[in-house]
């Protein structure tokens, strides 16, 4: 007599031998990667890794090798991946350092494409113009006797020196307020702060700490995060009723009673003609300030 056996024992078999095949390859021989390309590593680990191809920027400002680091991540744009990581990162209260190295790369590179220079890390073998190179003539190989022996002195061993780190003094510099403009314009964010941050020769400063302090709280944020304005250009939302001070730079000046105006109905801090953004006729308009390394 034969027993009936159903087709669960199957299943049990199949489930047991998945169980083993994963406690095998995760405890037993886990899978180990070696030498693999930063292109396919997980978005938290490139996100890591471009912080720290910024940080090597923020210490020897070297755009190129910073180019050829990037390269190796393939992203589609550099320039906007590392804006947004550096978005993210202020948001996400990470250190200043990482923060500011971010906000200065990517302005370096947004500055860089704007001048039309983009990087390519691809060398091309092609002579330029698109000219075939012509065929040398093969050189006859001159006989032994024919030879001319020189000894062959012995170089000496040489150093080749390393381009020195340069410093990015002017983040620490002493920054003066040399501007103070009120913003009455509807189409921005009420109670917009807008500050601008340029060395002694006039250019704009990316990756500038500034802090924000209010009664109860305070706030860091720098420029360069949104390099499409300007390097040097950084913002802060105000709320009305509520005075601050601002600090640009490790050294700077500290500026106070920094608070949001009542802008009047019809005209922009440039005179011209606007709607009126709200019923009662009025708004809170913004402020926009300038500071200049001393």
């Amino acid at each position: 007599m034969k027993e009936k056996r159903g087709p669960w024992y199957l299943f049990t078999g199949l489930a047991i031998g998945l169980v083993a095949g994963i406690l095998y390859s995760w405890l037993v021989s886990p899978v180990q990667f070696m030498d693999t390309d930063p292109a396919s590593l997980h978005p938290d680990f490139r996100a890591e890794y471009r912080a720290l191809i910024a940080q090597a920027y923020l210490a020897d400002g070297d755009l190129g090798r910073a180019q050829m680091r990037l390269a190796l991540l393939r992203d589609e744009n550099p320039a906007a991946a590392l804006e947004a990581q550096s978005k993210q990162a202020q948001e996400a209260s990470r250190p200043d350092r990482e923060v500011q190295a971010l906000a200065a790369l990517a302005a370096g590179l947004a500055q860089s494409q704007s001048l039309g220079t983009p990087f390519s890390p691809q060398l091309s073998s092609t002579p330029a113009g698109g000219e075939t190179p012509q065929e040398l003539a093969p050189t006859a190989t001159p006989k032994q006797d024919q030879m001319i022996l020189t000894p062959t002195p012995t170089p000496l061993a040489t150093f080749t020196p390393r381009p020195s780190a340069t410093p990015r003094a002017v983040l620490k510099a002493f920054f003066t307020l040399s501007d103070r403009q009120e913003v009455c314009d509807p189409e921005l964010p009420q109670g917009l702060l807008q500050i601008e941050v340029l060395d002694s020769a006039g250019k704009p400063v990316a990756g500038v700490r500034a802090v924000m302090t209010w009664d109860g709280g305070q706030n860091a944020f720098y420029t360069g995060l949104n390099p499409r304005i300007s390097p040097g250009y950084a913002d802060f939302q105000m709320e009305p009723g509520r005075v601050y001070s601002l600090k640009v730079g490790e050294g700077g000046e500290t500026i106070t009673d920094l608070t949001p105006q009542k802008c009047q109905v019809g005209a922009t801090s440039t005179g011209a003609e606007t709607p009126s953004p709200a019923a009662d006729g009025s708004y809170w308009g913004g402020l926009r300030l300038r500071f200049v390394q001393k």
